[in-house]
C-alpha cells in the first residue's frame, strides 16, 4: 500500500509525463486508478483524465476573485505547464511573478493536486485487492494485445538496414506516387538489435509518412551520437491535420513498443517551413558496447518501464522474465547491474540472489532488488548492493545508480525531473 509521500512523489512524475501514453500507460499510478470500463479507455488514458480533472478542480469560480490574483496562481501555473505546455519563462512573465515565486506556486498546485487524488483512491472502489486483481487481467491482455515475439539480437549497422530495405521502401513510395530520398551517414557505430523487428519499424514509419504527407520527398536518413545510432524519416505533412505532438496515434503504437523492445525509442519533432510543418521521427537505438543492465522480472510492462527510465543513460536494457534462466543470462551478458524482482513464479528474487551471490561468474555483479514487500535488511544480508521499494520511479532507480556510481549526477539529475519548471 502507498503512502502519502510515495504517491505524492508519483503524481509529480506523472504530471510531467501527461502527454506521453507509453509512459502513462506504465506507470505505477494506473494500479490506484482502475478503469471503470476497460473496452473504451486504455489505462494511460484514464490516469491523464484524472490527472486533468485534479487541476481542473484548482480553478476558482470566476465570481470568487479576479483572474491575475495569488488563487489563481496554482491553476494557471499547472494548467499553463502540464496542459498548454508553456514555458517556465513565459508563465513568470504572463503571472508577472519571479522564478522563485513560479517554484513556490507549482509545490502549491503539485501538493493540492496530489492531496484531491490522494482523496480518490481512498474512495476509490475497489482499490485495494480488487484492483490488484483487476490490473492482473489488464496485463494478460496487454501479452494478448502485443503478442510475444522472441527477440534476436544481432550485430547491425542501421544505414546497411536502410540500403537493403530500400527496394521494397522505394516500391511503396511509387505506387502511393512519392519520391524517396536517402542520406545516409557513414562510419555508423554497430548496434544489437533483431533484423526483422528493424525493417517492420522502418516499413510501418514510411507507411505513416504516406498518409500524413503532402505533395513531395520522404527523406530517410541515419545519424549517430556517441552512444546512439539513429535512423529517420522526414516529410512535409501539409495541411493535413497531424495527432497532437506526443499522442501516439494507432498507428505509431506498434512501432513505439517494437522500439522499447529494441531498448530505443521513437522521438517525433515537427517544425515550421513555409507555413507547414515538417515532420521528423527518430529511432535511436543504443550503440553496441554500451553498458548493459538486465532486468529480471517476469511482467513485460515492467521492461517497458525500466526501458523507458534508462533511455537518457547510455544503458542497454535486457530483459530475462524467466527467473529460472537468469544466472546464465548473466553469465553470458556480464552487465554492469542487475534489477531482480522478488515476487516471481516458481523462482523467487530471494533465491535468485543467492544463485548470482555464490556463482563465481556473477558474485561481483551489484544487483538491486525491487520489491513491494520492506525488505532492505534481508536484501543486503544476501549480497544486494541496493534495495528499492516498489512502486519505482525513475528518480528512484537514477538515484540508487548514481550511488553504485554506475551514472553520473549530471545524468541522473536530468532524467529525473519532477517536473516543476
Amino acid at each position: 500500500m502507498l503512502d502519502r509521500q510515495e504517491f505524492d512523489s508519483l503524481v509529480r512524475a506523472a504530471l510531467s509525463e501527461l502527454f506521453d501514453p507509453v509512459a502513462l500507460e506504465t506507470h505505477p499510478l494506473t494500479k490506484a486508478f482502475p478503469r471503470p470500463d476497460r473496452r473504451s479507455r486504455s489505462r494511460g488514458e484514464h490516469l491523464r483524465d484524472k490527472l486533468v480533472g485534479a487541476i481542473e478542480s484548482l480553478r476558482p469560480t470566476e465570481g470568487d476573485c479576479q483572474t491575475g490574483s495569488r488563487a489563481w496562481r496554482p491553476y494557471l501555473v499547472l494548467s499553463g505547464r502540464y496542459i498548454e505546455g508553456t514555458s517556465s519563462r513565459d508563465l513568470r512573465a504572463s503571472l508577472s511573478i519571479s522564478e522563485r515565486q513560479l517554484r513556490r506556486e507549482h509545490a502549491r498546485g503539485v501538493r493540492a493536486v496530489a492531496g484531491l487524488l490522494w482523496d480518490q483512491v481512498r474512495q476509490e472502489p475497489g482499490s485495494s485487492e480488487e484492483a490488484l486483481t483487476r490490473e492482473e487481467a489488464e496485463l494478460e491482455g496487454l501479452a494478448e494485445e502485443w503478442p510475444t515475439f522472441r527477440v534476436n539480437p544481432e550485430s547491425l549497422n542501421v544505414a546497411q538496414v536502410v540500403l537493403e530495405a530500400a527496394r521494397i521502401l522505394e516500391h511503396r513510395a511509387k505506387a502511393e506516387g512519392a519520391t524517396l530520398v536517402l542520406a545516409l551517414g557513414d562510419e555508423l557505430p554497430m548496434v544489437q538489435a533483431d533484423r526483422v523487428i528493424l525493417r517492420q519499424i522502418l516499413f510501418s514509419l514510411l507507411g505513416y509518412a504516406l498518409s500524413m504527407r503532402s505533395e513531395g520527398e520522404i527523406e530517410i536518413g541515419t545519424s549517430a551520437s556517441e552512444s546512439r545510432s539513429s535512423l529517420w524519416l522526414q516529410f512535409c505533412a501539409g495541411a493535413r491535420p497531424l495527432p497532437a505532438l506526443g499522442e501516439a496515434s494507432a498507428a505509431l503504437q506498434p512501432v513505439r513498443y517494437w522500439a522499447q523492445r529494441l531498448d530505443g525509442t521513437l522521438h517525433e519533432s515537427r517544425t515550421a517551413h513555409s507555413h507547414e510543418p515538417i515532420v521528423r521521427l527518430t529511432l535511436s537505438l543504443p550503440c553496441l558496447g554500451c553498458p548493459a543492465m538486465l532486468v529480471v522480472d517476469d511482467q513485460e510492462p515492467a521492461m517497458i518501464m525500466f526501458r523507458r527510465y534508462m533511455s537518457r543513460t547510455g544503458f542497454r536494457v535486457i530483459g530475462a522474465r524467466q527467473p529460472d534462466r537468469a544466472l546464465s543470462v548473466a553469465r553470458q551478458l556480464q552487465p554492469e547491474i542487475i534489477v531482480l524482482d522478488v515476487m516471481m513464479p516458481s523462482v523467487d528474487g530471494w533465491e535468485v540472489l543467492q544463485a548470482l551471490k555464490i556463482d563465481p561468474d556473477t558474485r561481483d555483479i551489484p544487483v538491486i532488488v525491487c520489491s513491494a514487500w520492506d525488505e532492505p535488511e534481508l536484501a543486503c544480508a544476501l549480497g544486494a548492493a541496493d534495495f528499492l521499494k516498489k512502486p519505482i520511479t525513475r528518480k528512484h532507480l537514477l538515484s540508487s545508480l548514481a550511488r553504485l556510481g554506475l551514472v553520473d549526477i549530471a545524468v541522473g539529475s536530468s532524467s529525473t525531473s519532477t517536473g516543476e519548471p
